[in-house]
């Protein structure tokens, strides 16, 4: 799909190596095989989203090891989140890149059609894994306490899905050598579907049905999903107001139920990370369909060879943004900071704090002092001369004797002059 999708699905796409004002009477076949696309457009967004898909899902892996001990439902389907999106990057956009250079497909049918459902097996399971993710999300915030189903089998019922909806591939892929002299991949052999010799309402039922199982019944059962959760949450929130609505009678034990506010912190941040991930899947996934769409029920003159190319692009940019939103929610910025000033010293240097603003998280010996002899006064004033203010105050004492021996324990100061081994050594994760 995307770029890559408008050849893995539907078969269409006319090299534009030029701007889009310079497209030819043949460049605008009436066979919707030949519908005009951007090349220059095209490759850049395929080079831009391999590198970024790329770097953000290593580094997603890299956290995930990192914090290979954390035993989460979540940690393991992110795991698969990150396969499949990586899967997109490398087992479609990849491949797509390569056969942008050469169109005219050297490696026999048998390849092209394999390829063909690598493409859409990639794509297919990263929009599923995104429901599965929700899935799991909509039971934990609906039935916290009921036993969620297991994370291997939702994720093997997610990848079998995509292998599925993508059988057709095999069937409706073949290897073509175009003879007719009007199109633009005249005297080519093409890697392309079955649609441009059959009849155009062929086409039109197989694009619905792709469209429906790879985008739209995914899209309906990802806003089920949230609708659901948000209408719990806000059935909690009224519960919680009520609550502190209630007289208490004395003598009695009143049970509440727990409001939305009470929500665990981790949760409420995977809810958050989650509703990005879908809605970038919505803004991104949702174009192309409607391109489609076009392509087999409109007119696709009417449709521009950059508008073309830029739609494609994005039906898998989430792939490649979906690394970085789990980042966004979970990789401890401090600890970032602390790796980033220790591998630049140059950096570090100039994020220095001045001496003024070193002295606000510095405390010397007499603050310490001054601190224990007014906490030992305040003791002895409130509790009288007796032994257990005195023993407060020989506590105090000690705490701020170890406190001046060790400033650095309660208060720590990251300086550009920290070396990176000092740096790497810290208690820190990411």
């Amino acid at each position: 799909m995307s770029d890559v999708t408008s050849s893995s699905l539907s078969g269409a796409g006319t090299m534009v190596t030029s701007s889009p004002g310079n497209v030819t009477d043949a460049d605008l076949n009436s066979n919707v095989n030949d519908a005009a696309f951007n090349k220059d457009i095209r490759i850049i967004a395929l080079y831009v989203l391999i590198t970024t898909g790329t770097i953000g899902g290593l580094l997603v892996f890299a956290w995930l090891w990192h914090n290979r001990r954390r035993k989460s439902r979540v940690n393991a389907l992110i795991l698969h989140v990150a396969v499949a999106d990586l899967f997109v990057i490398l087992g479609a956009c990849l491949i797509q890149l390569i056969w942008e250079h050469d169109r005219n497909w050297a490696l026999g049918e048998a390849v092209c059609r394999i390829v063909k459902f690598i493409q859409s097996f990639a794509m297919s399971s990263s929009n599923y894994m995104v429901v599965v993710l929700s899935l799991d999300r909509h039971q934990a915030i609906r039935s916290p306490l009921r036993e969620p189903f297991p994370v291997w089998k939702m994720t093997l019922t997610a990848w079998l899905c995509a292998a599925f909806v993508s059988s057709p591939q095999l069937i409706v892929f073949r290897t073509n050598f175009i003879s007719d002299p009007s199109s633009p991949f005249y005297n080519m052999t093409l890697c392309e579907s079955i649609w441009r010799e059959r009849p155009r309402v062929e086409r039109q039922a197989y694009i619905v049905f792709v469209d429906v199982v790879v985008f739209i019944l995914p899209f309906i059962i990802l806003v089920l999903c949230y609708v659901r959760i948000f209408l719990k949450i806000a059935e909690k929130a009224d519960e919680g107001r009520s609550n502190k609505k209630q007289t208490i009678k004395p003598g009695k034990v009143h049970l509440q139920s727990t409001p939305s506010s009470s929500l665990p912190k981790a949760k409420i941040k995977t809810l958050k990370m989650t509703v990005v991930m879908v809605l970038a899947f919505i803004i991104c996934g949702m174009p192309y369909p409607i391109l489609e769409l076009i392509y087999s029920f409109g007119d696709h003159k009417n449709v521009s060879a950059a508008l073309a190319a830029v739609l494609g692009s994005m039906a898998v940019a989430n792939s490649a943004g979906n690394p970085y939103v789990f980042l966004l929610f979970n990789a401890n910025w401090a600890c970032l900071r602390r790796v980033f000033l220790a591998l630049c010293p140059c950096c570090a240097r100039r994020f220095e704090p001045s001496p003024s603003t070193r002295s606000d998280y510095t405390l010397n010996r007499s603050d310490y002092t001054t601190m224990n002899t007014e906490m030992s006064r305040s003791h002895i004033s409130r509790f009288g001369s007796n032994q257990a203010p005195v023993e407060m105050s020989v506590k105090n004492k000690i705490a701020g004797q170890k406190a001046v021996k060790n400033p650095s324990a309660n208060y720590t100061l990251i300086s550009g002059e920290e070396n990176g081994k000092d740096a790497a050594n810290k208690n820190c994760k990411l």
